[in-house]
């Protein structure tokens, strides 16, 4: 594996998402909506690097979301593994290139990652009903990280891209 620009600012926005998650989160949560940075870019780099996205990424972060924020160890990393790895794949078959598209998948996926997620929290004991936890945790953190991931997507589109074209002639978005 050869370090290209793609790569390094992949690993650098990895870096500054898991920093993000844990330093300023937790400040700026809106009632129970608290942003999930990692989410946010995983599902950015599913959907800007689609051709090329792998399961690693989403389950290495997901992984240190899990030891870091003392939820059930491996429940982000299944959710954004499998939901991330998912959209990737669903995008890659739509041929379809205008801004909507990716914002809907991301948003999609970010939705179906959070309920995966909550749902296995309370199989594992979350003292909770499903009711209340869909009301007023999932349903507005899926806001938040949707919103989140449309407004950091043009840069992403920006930064993230593969350095070789696979169809010069044709554009990334319309």
């Amino acid at each position: 594996m050869s370090l290209s620009r793609d790569n390094l600012y992949m690993i650098i926005g990895a870096v500054v998402a898991v920093l993000l998650q844990f330093i300023l989160a937790p400040h700026i949560a809106i009632g129970n909506a608290l942003p999930n940075f990692v989410a946010v870019f995983v599902f950015l780099c599913a959907i800007v690097r689609c051709q090329t996205f792998g399961p690693v990424l989403p389950f290495v972060l997901g992984l240190l979301y899990d030891l870091a924020c003392g939820g059930v160890v491996g429940a982000m990393a299944f959710s954004l593994t499998l939901f991330a790895y998912l959209t990737a794949r669903v995008f890659s078959t739509m041929d379809n290139d205008t801004v909507f598209m990716p914002i809907a998948t991301m948003a999609a996926g970010i939705l179906l990652c959070e309920l995966s997620y909550g749902i296995i929290l309370l199989i594992c004991g979350y003292d909770a009903g499903f009711g209340g936890v869909l009301l007023h945790i999932i349903l507005p953190c899926f806001l938040y990280n949707a919103i989140l991931a449309a407004v950091l997507f043009p840069l992403a589109a920006r930064l993230f891209v593969n350095d070789e074209p696979t169809n010069p002639n044709v554009t990334r978005l319309r």
